[in-house]
């Protein structure tokens, strides 16, 4: 009887293992321990992000860079240099009161940052913020969830940012670019 008994405590710490080594399985990899963090968000929340228009032409953070500097016609000056970010080069193309800057990542020129300085009515956001716009007028188009540093409103959505740079209250440039995301 004993020994029946051994081999019962024996039997039910493999099928205690065996229940615990299908519940590990049957977990999904982002949970908990593993290093990876749960990921609740749906597809169409983790693409949304922050994008600049410009006439017809919508200028998206980490897109390919040919069809927009394409229609945004002959840049007055470019400037390229080693990139910080990735191997390679990053780019930079200058326009009446905008800069756009790419790198390339993969093979592909991307887009990595836009910042907007000129007066121009047509560079306004599609928000309907442009340079002169007041705090509050950004506030009141983006709404609160935002950070303020040194005097500049940081808006992130998705792996972009909208940055608001302010003087005396007032919009002075405005920076959309891609952020690293968690």
């Amino acid at each position: 009887r004993q020994k029946g008994v051994f081999y019962m405590k024996k039997a039910g710490k493999y099928l205690i293992a065996a229940a615990l080594a299908a519940l590990v399985t049957a977990m999904p990899l982002t949970s908990y321990g593993f290093g990876w963090s749960a990921k609740t968000e749906t597809k169409a929340e983790e693409e949304k992000t922050y994008q600049y228009k410009s006439g017809e032409t919508v200028i998206a953070m980490n897109a390919e860079a040919a069809p927009v500097v394409k229609a945004l016609g002959t840049p007055k000056s470019t400037f390229e240099q080693d990139s910080c970010a990735y191997q390679g080069k990053a780019k930079t193309y200058s326009y009446d009161g905008l800069e756009l800057s790419t790198s390339v990542v993969g093979g592909k020129e991307l887009i990595e940052s836009l910042y907007i300085t000129g007066k121009d009515d047509k560079l306004a956001t599609p928000e309907g913020i442009k340079i002169g716009s007041k705090k509050q007028d950004v506030i009141n188009a983006y709404g609160k969830n935002y950070k303020e540093e040194f005097g500049t409103l940081r808006y992130t959505l998705g792996n972009t940012q909208v940055s608001f740079y302010l003087t005396n209250g007032a919009v002075d440039a405005i920076e959309y670019m891609v952020v690293a995301t968690k």
